[in-house]
């Protein structure tokens, strides 16, 4: 798109593209409801790449490890920080709505209740540690189940390596590597029909709940979104700074392609190319590694949702006027941490796991109800925070492994 002589970015294109799509909602609701089905074909395609995409970024990052041991130290180091993360993000959230005491002043007097469906009773420990595993690779792919595919995929980069054979070996390494060029090509064809997918969601979005849309909930959004804000600038600017000596705001600016696209579609996984993207073009991290940071981010790493968690359960104690004693603040944090890593492929789970914290501590569930109704407020914080934590993450590990390379090539 050119504007006045200059070509505009993508993430500039998407950006107006939300603003129209915004106001066409507005203005033209029913028209752009109706429409809505644009903005789900350009979705579709989208999550129709996700499985192969997944498939060869994680095995190309494996197998572009130039030594054994660089793949047990991104391993570590990202899963570290993704669990520190976490729990961070449950304090933050408790902290945040402990201050601010929304649960004071609302009033949810005539919002509809949305039925909670998705099998709470499977999410057990236990359960999630048995569906890591797959019973069939290709009904895995079929399902479109990431987790499964995510493990697939690192037992197949393992195997490859471990393979003796030097001449198959490097056909396994080439097939791949190709493979993944080809994928990132139709991701891009893709990619340039993001402001009109963005432009039909918006007004799809806009057309159902109106200037509504910022008003029902507002009292649980603002609360929710200044926690967001917090754990952007004190906890992964406190990463950034620390571990990879970067601004965050300088960050936030360089990131806007990625914030700005999961506030339109809300789904992290349709967001794994743009985060890939964005650590290679800003922050210049291999693929070799963001290509196995950032799907995995995309499973294990939800403090947006965390967040969430925190808010609501003290919202909900103010509202009642049960306070919460030290005990049950450290049961959120604990079960948070546990609920937001497992889960992975069911349905609605991110309420699905709302309401199975909220019930850990003893408070009344009725209220995640109304919360599922305007779940999409939400939805657009969890998955931004989510994802940002997934580039932080990258861009911290990216950075240390940087390092690592060029002190042991000086010595």
């Amino acid at each position: 798109m050119v504007v006045w002589g200059r070509k505009l970015s993508l993430a500039t294109q998407i950006f107006i593209a939300m603003i129209l799509g915004s106001i066409a909602g507005l203005l033209f609701g029913d028209v752009m409801v109706q429409l809505a089905f644009i903005g789900d074909i350009w979705l579709n395609c989208i999550k129709m790449i996700v499985i192969p995409m997944v498939v060869c970024t994680i095995v190309t990052g494996i197998i572009s490890q130039e030594q054994p041991g660089a793949l047990k130290r991104v391993s570590a180091r990202i899963i570290a920080y993704y669990v520190v993360t976490t729990i961070f993000a449950c304090i933050v959230g408790l902290t945040v709505a402990s201050v601010l005491q929304p649960g004071q002043y609302a009033n949810f007097g005539g919002l509809a209740q949305q039925e909670i469906t998705g099998g709470a009773a499977n999410l057990t420990f236990a359960g999630f540690l048995k569906s890591l595993f797959s019973t069939n690779i290709f009904k895995s792919f079929t399902d479109g189940n990431i987790i499964q595919t995510l493990i697939i995929s690192i037992f197949l980069g393992v195997a490859i390596l471990k393979m003796k054979n030097d001449h198959n070996r490097s056909i396994m390494k080439n097939f791949f590597q190709a493979s993944s060029e080809m994928i990132f090509s139709l991701i891009g064809m893709v990619m340039k029909a993001s402001p009109i997918g963005v432009f039909f969601l918006m007004g799809n979005s806009f057309g159902k709940y109106g200037a509504g849309i910022f008003t029902s909930m507002a009292i649980l959004v603002g609360t929710y979104y200044f926690a967001c804000l917090c754990h952007i600038l004190i906890v992964y600017g406190g990463f950034l700074g620390i571990f990879a000596r970067l601004n965050i705001f300088k960050f936030i600016k360089n990131s806007a392609e990625l914030w700005i696209y999961t506030i339109s579609t809300c789904s992290s996984i349709a967001a794994i190319p743009v985060n890939i993207r964005v650590a290679k073009e800003k922050y210049n991290i291999p693929e070799r590694i963001s290509g196995f940071t950032v799907p995995l981010g995309s499973q294990m790493n939800t403090d947006g949702s965390v967040l969430l968690y925190g808010c609501v359960i003290l919202f909900i104690s103010q509202m009642i006027g049960q306070e919460m004693t030290l005990l049950q603040l450290v049961n959120v944090v604990f079960v948070s941490t546990i609920m937001s890593m497992g889960g992975g492929g069911i349905p609605g789970s991110g309420i699905v796991k709302l309401m199975i914290v909220v019930q850990a501590v003893g408070l009344p569930i009725e209220i995640v109800g109304v919360i599922a109704a305007f779940y999409h407020l939400f939805d657009m914080g969890t998955t931004t925070n989510n994802c940002l934590g997934d580039l932080v993450g990258t861009v911290v590990v990216g950075k240390a492994e940087e390092r690592y390379e060029q002190t042991h090539a000086a010595a």
